[in-house]
């Protein structure tokens, strides 16, 4: 499925027009769904790593990933990280990326809403 990249649109939009948007425009729908599910697994890749008690150069030594790809894949200033190097992190880590069914939540829903980066 190709990636839609609607965030500057997405962040111009007050929560009830992006409600509305969510609900009745599929284009919108998958690409916040979408958006969510990068952030949440970045987010949980950094968690993972800090539970570990290990350090963005740890994690080099390990994978032989460069300093700025890690950087670059826990910022999400990467746009699309190859699967390869996430499960290289993954692994290092002692993680295995899986497939699960995924949960629908409604924008309103969200516990908390992801910030455009400065």
């Amino acid at each position: 499925m190709p990636t839609i990249d609607v965030t500057n649109e997405v962040f111009s939009t007050d929560l009830s027009e992006l409600e509305d948007a969510y609900s009745n425009d599929p284009k919108v729908r998958v690409a916040i769904d979408q958006f969510d599910a990068e952030c949440r697994l970045r987010y949980e890749l950094v968690q993972a790593r800090k539970q570990n008690k290990m350090t963005q150069t740890q994690i080099k030594e390990v994978t032989g990933l460069t300093q700025q790809a890690i950087s670059r894949m826990e910022s999400n200033t990467d746009i699309s990280p190859s699967l390869k190097n996430l499960m290289i992190y993954a692994n290092a880590l002692g993680y295995e990326l899986t497939l699960k069914p995924k949960e629908t939540l409604t924008v309103s829903e969200q516990s908390k809403p992801y910030k455009r980066a400065e």
